[in-house]
């Protein structure tokens, strides 16, 4: 799924549920790819920068992630 992080507290929000999550989760920024789960590997990327967020379990979605519903 494509997303673009808008807050700061956007990103905090979707690295708690992330780290809920029993699958790895990725995000993709060109060719940068940082580990769902961290904080600071997020922070790196920043807002407002395009990204590919990647889960790696078909049960759980992006969107949930996210914040928004599947």
């Amino acid at each position: 799924m494509k997303y673009t992080f808008s807050t700061v507290e956007e990103l905090v929000a979707f690295v708690v549920r992330a780290e809920k999550c029993n699958c790895d989760v990725k995000v993709v920024c060109n060719q940068l790819e940082i580990d769902g789960k961290s904080l600071m590997g997020i922070m790196i990327i920043g807002i407002g920068k395009p990204v590919d967020i990647i889960c790696y379990n078909a049960s759980v979605s992006p969107e949930e992630l996210v914040g928004h519903a599947a």
